[in-house]
């Protein structure tokens, strides 16, 4: 590995890929990516054919991404997700999604950071780490109080509820270089101790949220060991954003790079979820990784990245 951040593939982008997990993961070592972040298959195949495959391409386990609930169950001895864990040999579990009701205000946000922080203490006494992966929501100013509890008690669709809290979001003139305080990353940050959470900036959700990926380098500090790179395109006013090319949309990939790398970031992750061909997406992944951190130094001046299917 260089001196640099490593690269990994987030196995969800190739989700569609019907090969056996082991023969994926010896397929990513092969295509030269340093470590893989494993996603839902993780919690089905035999462990130790896993480690196995990691063990022949050496090739290194970085994170499992695990939702919450599932976490706190395997810490109450319900599953065997940390068991597999350890025989892969990875010690950090990464939330990739919240609900959005655990987001809408102060007193959501209150609740939610003590139930992080008893789940990290519970990772630490088996010497696992806890972190999560952040998600636009988390970049979206709180509502009042009262406006969050009639979202949750009107019997209305989630997604109403969501872009309800997303048009009020839109209508609040904000600076996208900062991270202001009345938003749950902020409070997460102020409310979780350093050594008990760590963050997986999405950059596409953070950019989709209005604000810079680069803010949050400089306010995580070292509790951002991994980041994801994903691309977006706006699809108009107020109807969200739409998965494109990484390059071909709204994510300065080449500042995102430069900031990971000044922060001393571990681990640039490529991710990919458009419907496109999952072996060409390992490759393409790879590519694009490798122009990406060689754009970083300062001795390079092209910035065209490998094309890719749509």
């Amino acid at each position: 590995m260089g001196s640099g951040p490593n690269t990994a593939l987030q196995l969800y982008s190739i989700r569609t890929l019907s090969e056996p997990l082991p023969e994926i993961v010896r397929r990513i070592g092969a295509a030269g990516y340093d470590g893989v972040e494993f996603a839902h298959r993780f919690h089905e195949e035999p462990p130790k054919d896993i480690a196995a495959a990691l063990d022949d391409v050496d090739l290194e386990p970085v994170a499992v991404h695990a939702d919450l609930p599932e976490i706190e169950a395997a810490l109450d001895g319900e599953s065997d997700l940390l068991v597999r864990c350890r025989t892969v040999g990875c010690d950090t579990l990464v939330i990739p999604h919240l609900s959005a009701s655990e987001f809408r205000t102060q007193s959501d946000i209150r609740s939610l950071s003590y139930r992080l922080r008893d789940v990290a203490a519970g990772l630490e006494a088996c010497d696992m780490q806890l972190g999560y992966h952040t998600g636009r929501r988390t970049f979206r100013p709180f509502l009042p109080d009262a406006v969050g509890k009639l979202i949750d008690e009107t019997p209305i669709p989630a997604a109403v509820g969501e872009y309800t809290h997303q048009v009020l979001t839109n209508l609040r003139v904000t600076d996208q270089t900062t991270i202001p305080s009345e938003t749950p990353m902020w409070n997460l940050l102020a409310r979780t101790p350093p050594a008990a959470l760590t963050f997986e900036p999405e950059v596409a959700e953070i950019r989709e949220a209005g604000c810079d990926p680069t803010a949050l380098f400089s306010l995580g500090g070292e509790r951002i060991e991994m980041v994801h790179l994903r691309d977006v395109a706006p699809i108009g006013p107020f109807r969200g954003y739409t998965n494109v090319p990484h390059g071909e949309g709204v994510v300065d990939m080449e500042a995102v790079l430069d900031a990971a790398s000044d922060a001393g970031v571990d681990w640039v992750i490529y991710e990919n979820e458009l419907d496109s061909d999952p072996t060409a997406k390992i490759d393409h992944g790879r590519e694009t990784l490798e122009h990406l951190l060689d754009e970083s130094k300062p001795s390079h001046s092209s910035t065209r990245l490998p094309a890719t299917s749509s």
